[in-house]
């Protein structure tokens, strides 16, 4: 990888894979929309890009002479189902389609996730590859069909596809919203008496799989029922539980915590309540019913196993040495 191009790098992610490309000596070019605020990435060695993946033409030109494109820009949550599948899944197509176009088409990286695949099948407790996908929401609906698009591109246009299971780490605010309540109340509210084990993964090892990923990945074939060009990225020697996972953050805060469950019937109201609200507001929120479904499967654990073997994948921490970096961030920070 000499150039690579980025989208997303505004984003939580983004911005910590760009951070690491430039350590490690290159130009990037990362498009970013008008509206983006660019303040958390350094203005030397950059080429901002301006214009949106739906919009070929903004970035048609800056694409030629990359040799690797990382697809990071995404909708996490939207009560607009047309745009989340425009932002997820018709920008996959739109953005290969461009990258075909070049005079040397570039290897493209897409940055998926976990909620594609869906929970385990019945009757395991992890994923692999090898499963058929069956996603239980619309944003896992929504990453599924931008990886079908891609596949059907996958005899023209080398392409890679990485999902991470839960991604955290300093700068993230989905993160911050889950150390917040329990830094300020030692409260930490979870729907179920029961909850899923996780996929977790921090951010700094996310970069580091989608860097081998890019530089030496398997790509995907066309046919879409194939595992082939796909790795789950999440450090599989542990699954805590969303309940274990707040009560394990409190312990890095050196402090105590108290786990409420609500009943699964109570936590979808309280799902609905708030999608409604923000509808009404014009605008989205991070809890809905969608979320609440997500957090009631029985598992989201997945093995990392093809990622350690082909590509020599391997966290450079346990969860016990980043939770407390991670969570002393926001406190330091003001995020909580």
């Amino acid at each position: 990888m000499q150039t690579p191009f980025v989208t997303g790098a505004t984003g939580f992610i983004g911005a910590h894979l760009v951070r690491e490309l430039l350590r490690r000596g290159m130009r990037c070019k990362c498009l970013v929309r008008a509206t983006s605020n660019v303040s958390a990435l350094p203005t030397d060695g950059i080429e901002f890009v301006e214009g949106a993946i739906e919009e070929p033409d903004s970035y048609r030109a800056a694409l030629e002479g990359c040799d690797t494109v990382i697809h990071l820009a995404g909708m996490i949550y939207s009560l607009d189902k047309a745009r989340l599948f425009l932002v997820n899944s018709e920008s996959c197509a739109i953005l290969a389609d461009t990258c075909l176009a070049t005079r040397q088409p570039p290897r493209l990286l897409y940055v998926s996730s976990v909620a594609a695949a869906g929970p385990p099948p019945p009757g395991k407790s992890m994923r692999t590859e090898s499963d058929p996908a069956s996603p239980i929401s619309l944003y896992g609906r929504s990453k599924r069909e931008g990886e079908l698009l891609l596949t059907e591109r996958a005899d023209k246009l080398p392409i890679t596809v990485l999902r991470p299971g839960i991604v955290y780490g300093s700068g993230d605010q989905v993160t911050a919203q889950l150390v917040r309540p329990i830094y300020r109340w030692r409260l930490h509210v979870v729907a179920g008496f029961r909850t899923p084990p996780l996929s977790l993964i921090h951010v700094d090892d996310l970069v580091q799989l989608i860097l081998l990923a890019a530089e030496r990945g398997e790509t995907l074939r066309t046919d879409p029922s194939s595992s082939e060009g796909y790795y789950f990225a999440c450090d599989d020697s542990e699954f805590p539980t969303y309940w274990e996972f707040g009560k394990r953050i409190a312990r890095s805060l050196d402090q105590g915590v108290f786990v409420w469950p609500l009943w699964r019937w109570v936590a979808m109201c309280v799902g609905y309540s708030a999608q409604t609200a923000a509808r009404l507001r014009g605008n989205s929120s991070l809890l809905s019913v969608e979320k609440v479904r997500e957090a009631t499967v029985h598992s989201w654990a997945s093995s990392s196993q093809k990622a350690r073997q082909q590509l020599g994948f391997a966290p450079a921490k346990s969860l016990d040495e980043r939770l407390p970096e991670t969570a002393r961030w926001y406190v330091d920070n003001g995020w909580v």
